[in-house]
């Protein structure tokens, strides 16, 4: 290779080289090209050079962190808590966020019309329920006073008397003596917690001695823990219960006409009237 051909070969590397015609035929053909058809060629070029560097420009944009901050998704008014954006990142603007703030006293509720709601001034005070009405077996709590009424005979409360429980009619009518009588204070049972033991107005406690229910004085004996200890058990009426022994399982307070008694339990259905009470607001 001669001198003359490498720098040859150079040059052609450093400069492309012209695509020109090969013929005199094909210098004339391009004369003969028409005029529009030459002049779209820059159009063409510059058009397709702006697509190129538009595109470039708007990824080179999407990369960038933005310096605005996003508005937070809006809820539907249908979807509870869950945010709403549309597939172009646009949130709309006709659904509006629900609060997140619930009402936290009654002045914060949505208004009433004067008309139809009496002013507080006009309202009446709530009045305590009258004695001996029921109540759900969930009122009987330690620490409560209640009274217990025969499930079956709406007019008769157990009460303590002479040292013996019975039954006892009590009404409006009666003497306050006897409604206190028939009111007892609601404890834990003092042999388990879980249960319950009910102790008159002069401190003494039912329980049962020689299979009758009585009212004796806490002689503070483990004995005497577990016979004035009855654990609740759920009536076969809605809100009634039964009252079983802490002690002689299998055992329920039950009714011998007015008389209170332990008995085992029999599945019959006198049984389950005898022996079934319901919860009451206290006479005394």
């Amino acid at each position: 290779m001669t001198k003359h051909r490498l720098n040859e070969d150079d040059a052609t590397t450093i400069m492309p080289r012209l695509s020109l015609p090969a013929t005199v035929e094909e210098l004339a053909a391009q004369e003969r090209e028409p005029e529009a058809r030459r002049s779209r060629r820059p159009v063409v070029i510059v058009a397709a050079v702006t697509t190129v560097l538009t595109t470039a420009a708007t990824g080179w944009a999407l990369a960038q962190p933005a310096d605005q901050p996003v508005s937070p998704p809006v809820a539907l008014a249908t979807a509870g808590s869950r945010g709403f954006v549309d597939g172009f990142g646009e949130v709309s603007a006709s659904v509006e966020a629900p609060s997140r703030s619930w009402p936290r006293n009654p002045s914060a509720r949505p208004s009433v019309q004067p008309s139809s709601q009496p002013s507080a001034a006009a309202s009446p005070s709530v009045a305590p329920a009258s004695p001996g009405q029921p109540l759900a077996v969930s009122e009987l709590v330690a620490g409560s006073l209640r009274s217990l009424r025969a499930a079956d005979r709406p007019d008769r409360f157990v009460r303590q008397s002479g040292g013996l429980a019975s039954l006892v009619s009590v009404t409006q009518a009666s003497t306050g003596q006897v409604r206190q009588a028939a009111t007892f204070t609601v404890a834990k049972g003092l042999a388990d917690a879980n249960c319950f033991s009910f102790v008159g107005v002069d401190g003494g406690y039912l329980r049962h001695y020689d299979w009758r229910i009585r009212h004796d004085k806490n002689d503070g004996s483990a004995l005497f823990r577990a016979d004035a200890t009855f654990c609740v058990r759920p009536g076969s009426q809605p809100d009634t219960v039964y009252l079983e022994s802490h002690n002689y399982r299998g055992y329920f307070i039950h009714l011998r006409g007015d008389e209170l008694w332990i008995d085992r339990w029999r599945d019959r259905d006198s049984f389950k009237r005898e022996s079934a009470f319901t919860v009451t607001t206290p006479w005394g």
